[in-house]
Formats: C-alpha cells, structure tokens, sequence
C-alpha cells in the first residue's frame, strides 16, 4: 500500500512537466516567449524537478524501508522456522521421554513383582534355614549322645572287667553276681553275705566286695554307684545306713554316691508289725520298695543289695 501511495507524485510531477514543456514548445512556435512566462515555466519545472527528487529520496526510503522489512520478516520466518523446529523437537523429546517414563514405569513394577517373589523366596529360606538348623541342633546332640554313650560303654566295659577280676572268687561261690541292665553294670550281693542274719552289722565277708566296689569307684571316677535294697529288706534304713558309710571308707565318693529314697512302710497287721520290731521273720511283710532306679527282674534278684555302676 505504501509503494502506491508513494507512485502519485511522480505522475503530478510529470504532468506538470508535459505542461511546461508543452508551453515552451507553443512559445517557440509562435516565434516569440514572454520572459514572464518562460521564467514561470522554468520555474514550474524547477519545482517539479526539486520535488520529483524529493520523492525519489522518499521512494529511495521507503525502498530501503522495504528491504529493511522485508530482510526483518525473512529473519522472523527463519526464526518461526527455528521455533516450530524447536517445537517439533520439543514433541519429539516430550513422546520420548513419555514412552521411556511407561517403559520405566513397567520396569519399576517388574521389579517390584520380583522383588516380592524374592522377598517371599527369603522368608521360605529362612524357614528352611531354621528348619536344617533345628535338625543339625539335634544331629549335634545325638551326636554328643552317642559319642557320651560310647565313652560312657567304653568305661563300663573297663569297670566291668576290673569287677570281674576283683570280684573273681565271689562270683565263683555264687554270693555275688554280675551283669549289666539298664545300661548300668549292677553287681548284686545276697544280703547273709553283707549283713549279720536279722540285724545290721556288716559282716567280714562283705569287706572285699565293698573294697573292689570303692577301688573301680576311684577308677573310674565318671561313674556313679547307686545303692539298691532288696524288696524284702527288714531293717533296711539301719543297713543302706551302714552299707553307704563302708562305700565311702572304701573310697566311693559323696557326690558320686546315690541312695535309695527313704519310704514309708506301708500299713500291716500288728502281728506282723510286732514281728518286725522283734527281728523275727514275719517282717516281709513290710517290705519297703526299691530305690529310684527299677530293681532287678526275677526272685533271686529282688533279693539282694545291688551296687550299680551308671553314667
């Protein structure tokens, strides 16, 4: 619109110049010029002329003006270019970076699903683990049981054998035998061999057995001697009273000694009661149980005085 605006004055300025030029020509064909008109004519194309180069400058301008503008929206498409190159790239970046977010997204929950899977792995672990140290805990002390137990046979083995070589003339009349139950070597002595008939005084032939009882007792000093009575005893508090204070002189030790547990004599009949105060037979009747440790099997085992020799 401006390169228009600006194209008016020119066509005025030639014009105004046809005009002049045309006057100059009648003039001169009429053979004579008024000096006032020529000097209007010249000065009109003066005019014309000082104003056609004012609009040349302006035209020049408004030219540089236009290639000022249009240099300016060149750079500002190229900048618009730039900017939706930008912003092409900018939506590029942001679906990338979406799908990375979704692809990270499904990484995070597999692995949450896996760690989940290891977690419940590691609890089943750990309860195997206690499981296998529960079992190795008793494998270790069965273990420690059988290594105690073969220790322990292989002293009994030992205390037997120095029994028996002590013990050789007893065993050969009878008064005395040995054998083994319960895991214990159990040496059993009739109780005429012990003490004297109805009383309890011990009797000289009880020295070498309760001897050889005290010398494996030292020996072997893992093992503990427990003292039986028979079922049938009369006065057995007087004589295990007796019994344990010769194993003692002879060299069983207090803390490896075992008594049995004092009873109450269940009720009987006066007579019998009577007899028994007396010292006369009759007094089976009351008998008191054995110790704490199960007495021998079979009758002519109840009816002697064990010394056992146990772990």
């Amino acid at each position: 619109m401006k390169s228009i605006a600006l194209s008016f004055p020119s066509l005025r300025a030639r014009s105004s110049l046809r005009a002049a030029a045309f006057v100059l020509v009648a003039a001169s064909a009429s053979g004579c010029v008024a000096a006032k008109d020529y000097d209007q004519a010249r000065s009109v194309a003066e005019t014309e002329q000082q104003g056609h180069a004012r609009t040349r400058e302006r035209l020049e301008a408004a030219m540089t003006r236009i290639a000022t503008l249009e240099a300016d929206l060149a750079a500002r498409e190229q900048a618009m270019e730039k900017t939706e190159d930008l912003a092409e790239e900018s939506k590029l970046a942001s679906t990338v970076a979406l799908k990375e977010k979704d692809a990270a997204q499904q990484l995070v929950d597999m692995l949450r699903a896996e760690l989940a899977r290891t977690g419940d792995h590691l609890a089943l672990f750990a309860s195997e683990k206690r499981d296998m140290a529960q079992t190795l805990l008793l494998a270790e002390e069965r273990m420690r049981d059988i290594e105690a137990s073969g220790k322990n046979l292989s002293e009994l083995v030992a205390a037997t054998r120095d029994l028996s070589l002590s013990l050789a003339n007893e065993l050969e009349t009878g008064n005395v035998t040995l054998g083994a139950r319960d895991g214990q070597i159990v040496v059993g002595v009739l109780p005429e061999h012990l003490f004297a008939a109805n009383g309890d005084a011990l009797m000289t032939e009880a020295g070498p057995v309760l001897a050889a009882v005290g010398k494996t007792s030292q020996k072997h000093p893992g093992l503990r001697v427990i003292v039986r009575e028979p079922a049938t005893a009369g006065v057995g508090s007087l004589r295990i009273a007796r019994l344990s204070e010769s194993l003692r002189q002879n060299g069983v030790a207090d803390g490896r000694l075992v008594l049995p547990a004092p009873t109450t004599p269940p009720p009987a009949a006066d007579t019998n009661e009577s007899e028994a105060r007396n010292g006369e037979p009759g007094a089976a009747g009351n008998a008191k149980p054995a110790g704490t440790v199960p007495a021998a099997h079979g009758e002519a085992a109840a009816a002697r005085y064990e010394l056992a020799f146990a772990p």
